[in-house]
């Protein structure tokens, strides 16, 4: 492969994150006309959550499998899945169609999101890795910001469906580009398939993330929840065993052993539990309790990719002056100044405090993530890192899910003790007020009271989310920060 193949490759590497990003957010402009035509309404979640679910369980699968039959062959075949499933849900003509497909686009974004990774660190010294991943990651940031307003266009302007179809053609193009191009030479491995640990492994993933997620309901099935948690239980101990008996484990338990390749990504946990309640919540923030529009909530979060970007153009600088423990020491300060920032925001405050707030938080961002992303890597022997990127991107999608769950069991309680002491306040009044359309089928005189419950509800969020950066802090002052040996 010489240098202009490597160059076609890593384009086509950072699209397929762009694809994927813009997956992840872009299906929510279109989940309204699709429900309508469907009539989909009650199994609207599991198009979002079918996705999440078989991307993150399907990643250290797919390495492994890389590992096997070369990087190649399972990129472009992950691809293919995630193309034909955007085929099949543009076409779809019922729920199950729609869900079904979802599981491959899924299935598919696991290799789209995860592999590229892996090759990097396979690829490219510490230095030019740092490099790279920063421009995925901020291709993939800004993707996902994008999503909503080009799903926007492509809705009003055609159909839902071509949000789907618009997958397929550069879908191919990637794939045929990669084919064409890459070309990595590695040792594969020819033994056994571990099997039952893939399986076990996928059954514990789910029925854990499926529990953390409903724990965030409104309403709480406890009999489900101790069903799911027995399950996910068992399967992680089976897990264990299947590891400890396999020839080739799907995920070595030697890594577990590793104390600095733990503390990293414990880190990375809390950082991207932090991350969920910003891109997710400060959107909400704006609109509900600044009562900006949806387009310019959506704009809120626009200096934290654009700020990204710079974080981790400057982060190779910033680890060659201070090193790699004291550059996560400052990014992780800033995160919290950032969060402090958030917290300390008046009910009144302008809408600019929050584009000044996701800046700040923007740029941490790239000076954590990309610090952490090589160094996880750094931390264990060179045939361990396709096995440790793909537990790391494992923990931090379970991270984001879980820290998500526990802030919206904290919203619901603020919301039911708010409407427990004011009975003219609902809880659809409560959903209605970030909505700017909604907003004029409130009572005028409910709508200070509704910003004033939503506000304590934000606040109690940035808290909350903030603790989180503390103890990623903590576990950097315990982290050796060891490389790991060949």
């Amino acid at each position: 492969m010489n240098k202009i193949q490597e160059k076609r490759s890593i384009r086509a590497f950072m699209l397929s994150n762009v694809m994927a990003g813009l997956e992840g957010s872009i299906v929510a402009t279109a989940l309204p006309a699709m429900m309508a035509e469907l009539h989909g309404i009650k199994l609207m979640s599991w198009v979002v959550t079918i996705y999440m679910l078989l991307m993150a369980v399907s990643s250290p699968i797919w390495t492994k499998l890389a590992e096997r039959f070369e990087y190649k062959q399972m990129f472009v075949l992950g691809t293919l899945l995630f193309t034909i499933g955007s085929l099949g849900e543009g076409l779809a003509i019922n729920m199950l169609m729609v869900i079904v497909a979802r599981a491959l686009m899924g299935l598919g974004a696991g290799v789209m999101i995860q592999l590229p990774f892996v090759i990097y660190g396979m690829m490219y010294q510490a230095d030019e890795r740092r490099r790279v991943i920063g421009n995925t990651v901020a291709a993939y940031s800004f993707s996902t910001i994008a999503g909503p307003i080009v799903g926007g266009l492509i809705v009003t302007l055609l159909d839902w469906r071509w949000v789907f179809f618009i997958n397929i053609p550069i879908g191919i193009y990637m794939a045929f580009i990669v084919w064409k191009n890459f070309d990595l030479k590695t040792d594969h491995t020819k033994k056994s398939i571990d099997f039952a640990g893939s399986a076990s492994l996928s059954i514990a993933v789910i029925a854990i993330m499926l529990l953390f997620q409903m724990m965030g309901n409104a309403v709480i099935n406890l009999p489900l929840l101790l069903i799911l948690l027995v399950v996910s239980f068992l399967f992680f101990i089976g897990f264990y065993f299947a590891e400890k008996r396999a020839v080739d484990p799907i995920v070595p338990l030697e890594l577990f052993k590793n104390p600095s390749f733990i503390a990293k990504n414990i880190m990375f946990f809390m950082q991207y539990g932090f991350f969920g309640f910003y891109t997710n919540y400060l959107p909400t923030w704006g609109q509900g309790v600044m009562g900006a529009t949806a387009l310019v909530g959506g704009m809120v979060l626009i200096p934290s990719a654009i700020m990204l970007v710079i974080g981790t153009r400057n982060v190779n600088h910033l680890i060659q002056k201070v090193g790699e423990k004291k550059t996560i020491y400052i990014g992780f300060s800033i995160m919290v100044l950032g969060a402090i920032f958030l917290f300390s925001l008046p009910e009144h405050a302008s809408i600019m405090m929050l584009f000044v707030a996701t800046a700040i938080l923007g740029t941490a961002f790239g000076i954590v993530n990309i610090t952490l992303q090589v160094a996880v890597q750094e931390s264990v022997a060179k045939h361990l890192i396709g096995a440790a990127t793909a537990v790391n991107a494992l923990l931090r999608t379970m991270g984001t899910t879980l820290v998500l769950s526990g802030l919206s069991i904290a919203l619901n309680r603020t919301f039911t003790e708010a409407t427990a002491h004011n009975p003219k306040l609902t809880t659809t009044l409560l959903n209605q007020i970030s909505d700017a359309k909604a907003l004029k089928n409130i009572p005028v005189n409910l709508i200070a009271p509704l910003r004033h419950t939503l506000f304590n509800g934000m606040h109690l969020l940035a808290l909350i989310s903030g603790l989180l950066l503390f103890i990623a802090l903590f576990v950097n002052w315990l982290d050796p920060w060891k490389k790991g040996l060949e």
